[in-house]
């Protein structure tokens, strides 16, 4: 018997306290569902910014060609003979698809009361992670360690990891150490750049060294690097060594940095990034021209762009219709790259509340999902706790579940879900399912076996081999086996959704 790998199995538990339990109606309206294609939680056919009644009938067709693929399981005896009748399980572990969020790495790794439900969720809802601000220059040459046991706690519990940012231009986000503030001949008093001394060299051979550094540090535990993060809306360090009538986003320097983390990435395995805002919002035609320019630019210096960004901070001005998110990230969808969702929330006005915010996210969460060319969707912070602006997507500050929380899980834990149980017909059972890592077990005559397996683009077959004899086997056991049935019926009544594990939290 062979069990799902460390970093896949690391998932704890859903528990009553965790409120991730599945409801008995959500969980069974979730399961059909998954089969009819049918939205449920969130009234998708009336959601914020629908084109009308066809847009989630659409979603769901490209989500079937492109998100699910067909799994055959193939049940014998120890001699090689079909086994008829064998019950199967089939169970989805880990999405393909990245759902991330964002994370403090302060909250995350201080022993805090405040931080208990914080590590516990994270790893329940997300697969994918980002530090929100360690892994910026200033913080984490600051404080190294923090960084360091933050990526390290997410990676022990089988999360992937984007590194952001190697190089930001923000002076007034801390996101530049002070010496060289001062070297781009800026004085920030609050950041302690007191003495302004432009030195283009100086910030050039920093910027390069530092580079160089954070993505070594963390080799292949980091999978994807926003090389440098809004480069048109933040020159500051750009213009600090290619002049002040430098385009940003042409810049010599600009295709030198993504040169080197090319390079690096190369080697180390490891994906390169753009990310910017106002790329898919609003629309803000001024940031997809910018940002067009910048990637074909990029492309044309022979840089392997492996990801697009779009941060996707939302007011409720600045909402689209599913066609229109379509659009949007078909604007950059001939570039070859990953499209990413890095950045999402609801954090700017004037919505008319949760319920507004939670139907917006289960149709951008569809569409976006629905889309062939995106890999990953991430929010950036899920706790009004530990957010930017205070408004988080899924929970307010006392943990009470927001609206967009119903949206979230049913999609991904329930619509978006494979954990189905059949039996083989001349040693066969047939289905589909959502790409991922699954764990499938197959029984008969009392005799079990569990194996694992990834189903991706092209589908995949299973050979399981039972300890029996198929011809000596008792011809009255029913075809349905006791255990095939009974998880039916519970089924039905609601069994939560779990996505495994052997732990619940560090409490």
């Amino acid at each position: 018997m062979s069990s799902m790998p460390e970093s896949r199995m690391g998932r704890p538990q859903r528990t009553a306290r965790s409120a991730v339990h599945r409801r008995p109606v959500l969980w069974s309206l979730g399961a059909l569902a998954g089969a009819s294609g049918l939205g449920v939680g969130v009234d998708g056919a009336t959601a914020l910014g629908s084109d009308g009644d066809d847009w989630e009938a659409a979603a769901d067709e490209r989500i079937r060609n492109h998100r699910t693929a067909d799994l055959e399981i193939v049940v014998t005896d120890v001699d090689g003979n079909a086994i008829d009748g064998a019950d199967v399980d089939v169970e989805l572990h880990e999405h393909e698809y990245g759902f991330g969020t964002a994370v403090d790495a302060t909250t995350l790794i201080n022993e805090t009361e405040a931080g208990d439900e914080y590590r516990q969720y994270i790893p329940e809802l997300f697969n994918t992670a980002v530090l929100e601000n360690q892994h910026k220059w200033r913080f984490f040459e600051e404080d190294p360690d923090l960084a360091d046991d933050a990526t390290a706690w997410l990676g022990e519990r089988g999360l992937d990891m984007r590194g952001h940012t190697c190089l930001w231009g923000n002076v007034d986000a801390w996101a530049v150490p002070p010496d060289v503030v001062e070297a781009m001949g800026i004085e920030w008093e609050d950041g302690g750049a007191t003495d302004p001394d432009l030195d283009p060299e100086y910030v050039r051979e920093r910027s390069f060294e530092h580079l160089e550094e954070i993505i070594t540090r963390y080799g292949d535990e980091i999978d994807q690097w926003d090389v440098v993060n809004e480069v048109f809306h933040e020159p500051s360090m750009i213009e600090a060594i290619d002049g002040d009538d430098v385009d940003p986003v042409e810049a010599p320097v600009l295709a030198e940095w993504y040169r080197a983390a090319d390079e690096l990435g190369e080697e180390l395995g490891v994906a390169v990034d753009v990310n910017d805002y106002n790329t898919l919002a609003g629309p803000h035609e001024y940031a997809r021209e910018s940002y067009r320019r910048q990637i074909e630019f990029l492309l044309e210096e022979d840089v392997d762009l492996d990801g697009i960004g779009m941060q996707c901070h939302f007011s409720a001005d600045e909402t689209l219709t599913p066609e229109g998110i379509l659009d949007g990230l078909d604007e950059y969808a001939d570039y070859g790259a990953e499209l990413r969702v890095t950045e999402f929330d609801t954090e700017g006005g004037p919505w008319e509340g949760p319920e507004e915010k939670g139907e917006f996210l289960y149709t951008f969460l569809k569409t976006v999902f629905s889309h062939p060319d995106t890999t990953d969707f991430l929010m950036w912070g899920f706790w009004d706790g530990e957010h930017w602006r205070d408004e988080a997507p899924l929970f307010f500050d006392d943990w009470e579940p927001k609206p967009a929380y119903d949206a979230y899980t049913d999609l991904v834990f329930g619509e978006w879900w494979t954990d189905e149980t059949g039996e083989t017909e001349d040693g066969t059972y047939q289905t589909s399912g959502f790409k991922g890592e699954y764990e499938i077990t197959a029984r008969y005559d009392g005799t079990s076996e569990t194996t694992t397996t990834t189903l991706a683009d092209g589908g995949a077959t299973v050979e399981i081999e039972l300890e029996v004899d198929a011809t000596d086997a008792d011809d009255s056991t029913p075809g349905l086996g006791v255990s095939s049935a009974v998880a039916g019926l519970l089924g039905l009544a609601g069994y939560a959704l779990v996505r495994g594990g052997d732990e619940r939290d560090e409490k």
